[in-house]
C-alpha cells in the first residue's frame, strides 16, 4: 500500500468497492464458503437438472429465474443469508470508512457491524434515496449495488438484462457511484464489474472529469490489464483484501478514529476537554478562538502575497492572524471601553451594525481574537446557524468556570434563542457580541432583542480616520500598482470619496481604478470555461445565503448540467475567485454575487443554474430538511423560496412558476417546495391553483407548522374572495382552527418578528371575511374584541408588527373600514 491511501483515510476520503472476492473467508449457515461466481452458477445449473456448458452466471441466472421463478430466492437464502463475517471484515469495520459500495448480496458485512455493537450503521440498496456524508465521520453508509439478500423483493443484479434495464434507469446511488470516484480515492477488489466501470465512463464522457488516483486490488494482472485501468487512473495494488487489512494494522498502532479524521481536517471541532464525543455535534460550525488551535486550520492550498481579503473575499482566520484587514478605529474604540481587561459581564449584548460589505464580519473576528489574547476567558465564534443553539449553550456552560464569549455572525438568526437566555437564564455565563445589517435589525430582530442591547456601534461608512490605516494594510496585502502613482491624498480620495464610504467597494475600487460594476463585469468575462462559469454561479447561490456550498451537491449540480464536475479541479483553475477548503466552496461577498446575478447574467442562465442546484437536491428522503445539514437546508430553502425567486427572476411570472412546473413530480411529497410553490401562485392571484398546492404540501408535511399556517391564510383569502356566506365562512372556520391551534402552540412572538403570526392572520383575516360578506356590525364587534385579546397580552403587544395590526384593529372599529397601506 502507500502513503497516498493512509492520507486518504486520514482525511475521510477513502471508499472501498467491495467485489466477490470481499467474501473470501465468510461463511453461511450451511457452514460452508460463500459461493463466488462460477460456483454459483453449478448450484442453479444443479437446481434446473442442467449441466454447464461453458455458460457464465448472468446465463445460468436468467434461465433459473425464468425457470424457477421465486424459488431461486430460496436457494440465495439458503446461501447467503445468516452468514459469519471473515475476519477481515469484523477488522475493517473498526476504521472510520464512511461508504462502502458492494456488488455482494450476503450479509456478512452487516452481521460484522451488529456484533462490533456498531450503531450507526446503514444499509442502502441502489435505489434508495441518497444520505449525505456523516460531516463527523461517525455514520457508515453501506450501498448494496446488485441487491440484498435481506431485500429480496427488490431484485437482484446478476444477468446482462437486469443490468441493462438498471443502467437505464439510472439507480440514485449507481449515479452516486461515479460522482464518488472522481471526487474520493477509491480501493476496488473486483477487475470485471461491468456496472462500475459503465458508470465511471459515462459519467466522464458526460462531464469531462479529470480523475484522482484509484486503486483495485487483485492478486496479479497483465501488462495489458494495468494499461486498460490506467486509462480511468486506477492504478493496481497486488494482493487480496486480508493483504489490505494486515497493512492498515501494520500502518497503525491502533485504528485511527472519526476524532481523528476531524482533527485532521476540521480543527475547530475538536474542542479541549470533550469525552462524550457526541457533544462533539453540538460544536459544529463553532470555532474556538486561540492562536494555538487556529494555526491548526487547514489553509486554503494558495496564499498568495495579494491576499484573498483584498479580492472582495470574507476574511480567513489566517488573514486575521496575520493582521491583513485594517484594525479601523471605531472597534479600536469599542474593544477598549467594553472589553478591555475583561470588563463585560454575563448575559451583556453587544452589537455591530453596518451594510453589508462594510467590515462587520472582520470586526467581530478582530475582536474575538484581541479578546482571546488577553486570557481569562474562552471565546467562540459561531459562522453557521445553529438549530440546537440552547443546548451548545447549556454544555458551555457546564464546561466554562468563568464568563465566555459567543461570536455571531448574523444576530437575527438567533434573536428569539438569545432573547430567551437573557430573560430565563440568569445564571449563564454567555456574554453575547454580533452584527446585523439595520435594516433586518430594524424590521426584524429589534422586537426580539431592543430590550437587552447593552452597547452597539454603527460602522456602515468608513471614516477619514481609518484611511491611512486601510492604505498601509493595501500596500502590505493588496493591489498597490495603481495606488503607488498616486499623492497620499488622491489615494485617500480614491478610497474614500469615490466609493461613497463603502469599504468592500472602496477596496476593490481603489486597487483597480475601476468602478464596482465594471469589476465584477470584466471578472465575469473573463471566466471563458462553462464548468468554472457555473460553479461561480452555483457556489454563488450559496454565498448570497451567507453559507459556504458543499462539494457532493456541487458536483451534482454540475453533472446534471453535463459539466466537468470534478469540483476541486475547477476550484484550483479559479483562484481568486473561489475558495475550496475541506469539501467546501465560497466565492467572493454576497454584495458581489448579488450584482453579478442581477447585472450580467441572463435569465436564462440563472434559471439554468438555480434549476440543476433545485435537482440536486431531489436524491434525498423528504422532507428534505430532515434529511440534509443546516447549511445545505438554508441553501435549498433558498432555491425554492418564492420570493428569491421573484426577485432574482424581477417577477417574471413564466420564469418563476415554470421553474415550480418542471419539478411538480419529483417534488410531490416534499412539503416545502409545494408550500413555496403555492405561495409563488398566491403572489400571482393564482389562489385557486395556490390553495390546492398548499393543501398538498400539508399532506405531504402534516407537521409542518409553517404549511398549516400558510394554508389556513390562503383559506383566508378564498373566504374573503367568496360572496356566498354559507361555503366562505366554512372556509373561514378551517382556518380558524388550525391558527387557534397554532396559537395555543406557542408560535407568537417568539418566532421571529418576520413571521406573520397566527394571531395576525386569524383576527386581520376574521374582519376581512365578515365584511366581504357585508356584515359590518359583526365585524366591528370582532375587531374589538381581538384589540382587547392583543392589547392585554403584553408578550403578545410588544411584538411591533402586532402593534400595528392593533391599530388596523381599532380603525375598523371606529370607522368600519379596513385601513390601506397609505393609511398606516
Amino acid at each position: 500500500m502507500n502513503k497516498h491511501i493512509r492520507t486518504a483515510l486520514l482525511n475521510g476520503r477513502l471508499v472501498l468497492l467491495f467485489g466477490a472476492g470481499a467474501s473470501k473467508g465468510c461463511k453461511n449457515s450451511l457452514n460452508e464458503d460463500i459461493p463466488l461466481g462460477g460456483e454459483l452458477a453449478n448450484i442453479l445449473a444443479e437446481e434446473l437438472g442442467e449441466e454447464l456448458d461453458g455458460e457464465d452466471l448472468s446465463e445460468v441466472y436468467s434461465a433459473a429465474k425464468s425457470e424457477l421463478g421465486e424459488h431461486v430466492h430460496k436457494i440465495f437464502e439458503r446461501y447467503f443469508k445468516h452468514c459469519k463475517p471473515s475476519i477481515e471484515y469484523t477488522e475493517l469495520l473498526k476504521y472510520p470508512f464512511f461508504r462502502i459500495y458492494s456488488l455482494n448480496i450476503d450479509d456478512a458485512f452487516e452481521n460484522a457491524a451488529h456484533k462490533n455493537g456498531i450503531i450507526n450503521f446503514n444499509v442502502k440498496l441502489r435505489n434508495d434515496n441518497i444520505s449525505e456524508v456523516d460531516q463527523f465521520y461517525k455514520t457508515l453508509d453501506y450501498i448494496k449495488l446488485n441487491g440484498d439478500i435481506n431485500r429480496v423483493s427488490d431484485g437482484f443484479i446478476f444477468s446482462s438484462q437486469e443490468y441493462g434495464s438498471n443502467s437505464a434507469s439510472e439507480p440514485l446511488w449507481y449515479s452516486e457511484l461515479a460522482r464518488d470516484f472522481h471526487k474520493y480515492t477509491f480501493i476496488g477488489t473486483k477487475l470485471k464489474e461491468p456496472l462500475f466501470y459503465h458508470q465511471i465512463e459515462k459519467y466522464k464522457a458526460k462531464t469531462g472529469s479529470s480523475d484522482l488516483k484509484s486503486y483495485i486490488l487483485i492478486p496479479s494482472l497483465t501488462n495489458i490489464q494495468k494499461k486498460g485501468l490506467l486509462s480511468s487512473n486506477i492504478h493496481h495494488l497486488e494482493g487480496k483484501l486480508s493483504d489490505f487489512v494486515n497493512w492498515l494494522q501494520d500502518e497503525f498502532d491502533k485504528p485511527p478514529t472519526s476524532n481523528d479524521i476531524l482533527r485532521n481536517t476540521r480543527p475547530e471541532l475538536t474542542i479541549e476537554n470533550i469525552e462524550n464525543t457526541n457533544k462533539i455535534s453540538l460544536f459544529s460550525g463553532v470555532t474556538p478562538v486561540n492562536r494555538s488551535s487556529l494555526v491548526l486550520m487547514k489553509k486554503p492550498e494558495k496564499v498568495s502575497q495579494i491576499r484573498d481579503f483584498y479580492k472582495g473575499f470574507k476574511p480567513s482566520w489566517f488573514d486575521i492572524i496575520d493582521e491583513v484587514p485594517a484594525f479601523l478605529s471605531d472597534v479600536h474604540e469599542f474593544f477598549d471601553e467594553f472589553f478591555l481587561d475583561n470588563n463585560s459581564k454575563p448575559l451583556d449584548l453587544y452589537l455591530i451594525l453596518g451594510s453589508a460589505g462594510c467590515g462587520k464580519t472582520t470586526a467581530l473576528k478582530q475582536l474575538a481574537l484581541k479578546i482571546a489574547d488577553q486570557g481569562g476567558r474562552n471565546v467562540y465564534f459561531i459562522e453557521e446557524y445553529k438549530a440546537d443553539f440552547l443546548e451548545f449553550i447549556i454544555e458551555l456552560d457546564y464546561r466554562n468556570t468563568e464568563p465566555y464569549y459567543i461570536f455571531i455572525e448574523r444576530v437575527g438568526d438567533l434573536s428569539v434563542d438569545i432573547a430567551n437566555i437573557i430573560k430565563g437564564a440568569k445564571s449563564s455565563k454567555a456574554i453575547f457580541i454580533s452584527s446585523e445589517n439595520p435594516k433586518i435589525w430594524t424590521t426584524r430582530v429589534k422586537v426580539n432583542l431592543g430590550l437587552y442591547v447593552t452597547e452597539s456601534l454603527d460602522m456602515s461608512q468608513i471614516k477619514d480616520s481609518d484611511a491611512d490605516l486601510i492604505l498601509n494594510k493595501l500596500e502590505m496585502y493588496g493591489n498597490w500598482t495603481r495606488l503607488s502613482r498616486m499623492s497620499n491624498k488622491n489615494r485617500k480620495i480614491e478610497l474614500i470619496q469615490k466609493s461613497k464610504r463603502q469599504l468592500l467597494i472602496g477596496l476593490l475600487e481603489a486597487t483597480s481604478g475601476e468602478g464596482y460594476n465594471e469589476i465584477i463585469k470584466k471578472d465575469y468575462a473573463s471566466i471563458t470555461c462553462a464548468s468554472e462559469k457555473s460553479l461561480l454561479m452555483l457556489a454563488g447561490l450559496a454565498t448570497i445565503q451567507r453559507v459556504p456550498a458543499n462539494e457532493s451537491t456541487l458536483t451534482r449540480a454540475l453533472s446534471y448540467l453535463n459539466l466537468n464536475s470534478d469540483v476541486h479541479y475547477l476550484s484550483t483553475n479559479m483562484d481568486g475567485i473561489v475558495q475550496y477548503l475541506n469539501g467546501n466552496v465560497t466565492t467572493r461577498h454576497r454584495v458581489y454575487i448579488e450584482q453579478l446575478f442581477h447585472l450580467y447574467v441572463p435569465k436564462a442562465e440563472l434559471k439554468e443554474i438555480i434549476s440543476a442546484y433545485i435537482k440536486s437536491f431531489s436524491v434525498y428522503q423528504f422532507p428534505i430538511a430532515r434529511n440534509i445539514s443546516r447549511n445545505e437546508f438554508t441553501i435549498y430553502k433558498h432555491l425554492v423560496n418564492a420570493k428569491y425567486l421573484k426577485k432574482i427572476f424581477k417577477d417574471d411570472k413564466d420564469s418563476v412558476l415554470s421553474l415550480y412546473e418542471s419539478f411538480e413530480k419529483t417534488f410531490e411529497n416534499e412539503g416545502l417546495f409545494l408550500m413555496q410553490y403555492g405561495l409563488a401562485l398566491r403572489s400571482y392571484d393564482e389562489n385557486i391553483q395556490a390553495y390546492e398546492k398548499l393543501r398538498i404540501a400539508q399532506q405531504a408535511f402534516p407537521e409542518s407548522p409553517h404549511i398549516e399556517h400558510a394554508l389556513a391564510q390562503q383559506r383566508i383569502i378564498l373566504a374573503c374572495n367568496d360572496k356566498n356566506e354559507t361555503s366562505a365562512l366554512a372556509l373561514f372556520s378551517e382556518a380558524e382552527s388550525a391558527l387557534n391551534r397554532l396559537n395555543t402552540a406557542n408560535i407568537r412572538s417568539n418566532v421571529g418578528a418576520f413571521d406573520r403570526y397566527p394571531i395576525i392572520t386569524l383576527s386581520e383575516g376574521h374582519v376581512k371575511v365578515l365584511d366581504n360578506l357585508g356584515l359590518k356590525i359583526e365585524a366591528k364587534v370582532i375587531a374589538k374584541q381581538y384589540y382587547d385579546r392583543i392589547t392585554k397580552d403584553s408578550e403578545l403587544f410588544s411584538n411591533i408588527i402586532v402593534q400595528q395590526t392593533s391599530k388596523k384593529l381599532m380603525k375598523y372599529y371606529l370607522t368600519g373600514r379596513w385601513p390601506e397601506k397609505s393609511d398606516n
